[in-house]
């Protein structure tokens, strides 16, 4: 879905499609710092089938104005702000859940696992898919596929145990209450150190990640697509996406079996594989590899897609076994604000940097910035992190 709104919006506007993904940060960002007054008033499993439903009806919206002729640019971006501001209350939800199914650390691991690998087969499985309906149907039924998906997904969410029923715990009426909770993730992180680091790495990080993959491998693919590709980019994109993809999943498999000795350096290591591979993916169009430039951008793509698991599991291991309950909930609300707001600052600066630079060096400077994150945390453990 991600990667379909951000194909229509180059499609209409070229570099400018960075503000779209500015807007659905921003959008999350707010959501994000204001539903801590709310959102653990309800069940984790009633906020999860609410949210999944009105993804469902949003993203119906552009397809129906497509179909009339009427779809602009900004009715694109207002969808898809809306859509992007419910990540601040779905994903909390989500995480405070694997505690109560999985109360030991090493079932919270196996669980964080299971329920990432759902996320990267999708990104496996979908690029193959939308290539394949790229020759079929017009880019913005991507969008009703998604909008499908989300459908099921609530209908499955119906379908979990009662245990997700009961609220995250009791609040205080009154605006004091109100802002206590909304500030609970930023006192937490305070007497935190690890948590604290964790997050501002991840917040780093993502602005390369915008600039180097969200933004960067679809202006690759769009404006210098690899040779036999020249007028099927979007196929070219798809195939770098299955690739990176397969480097997920088959990354997300291997860690979440994996005990290592030092969790912290295992962790960040995760993001120099992660930006390098990256950086790599703009290096066979630069150099000019010919038939085998698409290949060697897949190969670039896999080994970056082997670093996103090797930080990502370990760090929601590392944060719901630190905090508990609704403790978990305001970490992942404040995580989701932050990295937000990075995100959305690197969006507004990939405008600039596409013209002035193009896609080739913008995507290699992202990728050695996430490899440079990555060096720094794996030399940087706190003492309170136990190996």
């Amino acid at each position: 879905m991600r990667i379909a709104v951000i194909w229509l919006a180059i499609d209409m506007v070229g570099a400018a499609a960075s503000f779209l993904l500015f807007g659905q940060l921003i959008a999350a960002f707010v959501v994000s710092i204001l539903a801590g007054a709310v959102a653990d008033r309800f069940s984790p499993r009633g906020t999860m089938v609410f949210v999944n439903l009105v993804r469902a009806g949003l993203l119906l919206l552009p397809v129906g104005l497509s179909m009339g002729g009427l779809l602009t640019f900004p009715t694109l971006m207002m969808a898809a702000v809306a859509i992007s501001s419910l990540r601040g209350v779905y994903d909390p939800a989500l995480q405070s859940s694997v505690p109560r199914l999985a109360p030991s650390p090493d079932r919270i691991q196996a669980v964080n696992g299971l329920f990432d690998s759902t996320h990267r087969l999708a990104r496996l499985v979908g690029p193959f898919i939308g290539g394949l309906l790229s020759l079929i149907l017009p880019v913005i039924h991507f969008l009703t596929v998604s909008a499908g998906s989300f459908a099921l997904g609530a209908l499955v969410m119906r379908r979990i145990g009662r245990g997700l029923d009961q609220p995250l715990g009791t609040h205080g009426a009154g605006i004091r209450a109100a802002l206590d909770r909304m500030l609970k993730g930023l006192m937490i992180a305070r007497r935190d150190r690890p948590i604290a680091r964790i997050l501002a790495a991840n917040t780093v990080n993502l602005i390369g990640w915008i600039l180097g993959i969200t933004l960067g491998i679809p202006m690759l693919m769009a404006n210098h697509p690899p040779s036999g590709f020249e007028h099927q980019p979007l196929v070219a994109l798809a195939c770098v996406l299955a690739a990176y993809g397969t480097g997920d999943f088959a990354s997300n498999v291997w860690v979440a079996n994996r005990r290592p000795a030092d969790r912290w350096r295992f962790m960040f290591s995760g993001y120099i594989a992660l930006g390098l591979g990256i950086g790599a993916t703009a290096l066979p169009v630069l150099i000019g590899l010919g038939p085998i430039e698409l290949p060697a951008t897949m190969l670039a793509a896999f080994i970056g897609g082997c670093g996103g698991p090797i930080f990502f599991l370990p760090m929601l291991t590392t944060i719901q076994t630190r905090v508990s309950g609704a403790e978990i909930a305001a970490i992942f609300r404040l995580r989701i604000a932050i990295t937000s707001a990075s995100m959305a600052l690197a969006a507004l600066a990939g405008s600039w940097m596409f013209d002035a630079f193009g896609a080739i060096p913008t995507v290699i400077v992202a990728g050695l910035f996430m490899a440079a994150t990555g060096s720094v945390g794996l030399l940087s453990r706190p003492p309170e992190m136990k190996i």
